[in-house]
């Protein structure tokens, strides 16, 4: 009986911490950026994330594109890897299936990378997800963040 009041109390505290991670607050259009190796500092370049809004759809196209230009405005070469976070906590990799490996596909660009997204059936609808862009350019990361809900089709 200890044990599973036990498992119980962990499963509720996971929810907890996940409901309250993601907030309930209304998002804007514009993506956050977190740039942890340029604290106090320039940016060495300067990246934006965008989409077709912030529900896809299961099982329909979801364009995204990621643009990559340095301070002056000129597009750079720029690296690209991009996972799903639910509460902070990575739970996917975007295009896992396509190189064989189980981790997502590092795409190499320069100045502008579209994506095509498709959210396969058992994504959890409804739920507050967020795509994390990992972009690195110039010998910097920076993380750019989408929140997302997918949507029954």
């Amino acid at each position: 009986m200890h044990k599973r009041a036990l498992q119980l109390a962990l499963v509720v505290a996971c929810l907890v911490t996940i409901v309250t991670a993601c907030g309930g607050s209304k998002t804007s259009a514009k993506p956050t950026t977190v740039a942890p190796n340029t604290i106090a500092s320039q940016p060495a370049f300067k990246a934006t994330l965008t989409a077709d809004s912030h529900h896809p759809v299961v099982k329909k196209n979801w364009f995204i594109t990621v643009t990559v230009n340095d301070l002056s405005g000129k597009p750079i070469p720029a690296t690209l890897h991009m996972q799903v976070l639910a509460g902070g906590l990575p739970v996917g990799q975007v295009d896992a299936k396509k190189n064989g490996k189980g981790k997502g596909k590092v795409f190499h660009f320069v100045g502008r990378h579209h994506e095509n997204i498709t959210w396969p059936q058992f994504t959890p609808v409804g739920y507050p997800l967020t795509l994390e862009a990992i972009i690195t350019a110039k010998g910097k990361t920076e993380r750019l963040h989408w929140p997302l809900s997918v949507v029954p089709r």
